[in-house]
């Protein structure tokens, strides 16, 4: 997952509890997505430096 910067301006401002929960279940359903390719032995696309690549797993 990436890291941004926080703007100033928008760091006062209160997130949307809805907005909140709906990233939380997305990183847990990506997490989901890396382990049932995993045991498949396949990639992953993910988005990386404006690029989508394919994510390989670890060989154990």
């Amino acid at each position: 997952m990436s890291v941004k910067a926080i703007d100033p301006e928008q760091k006062d401002r209160k997130r949307d509890p809805d907005f909140i929960k709906a990233e939380i279940a997305m990183q847990r359903a990506a997490q989901k997505a890396r382990e049932k390719a995993r045991r498949v032995g396949a990639g992953v696309a993910i988005l990386k430096d404006g690029t989508i690549v394919e994510e390989q797993p670890d060989n154990p």
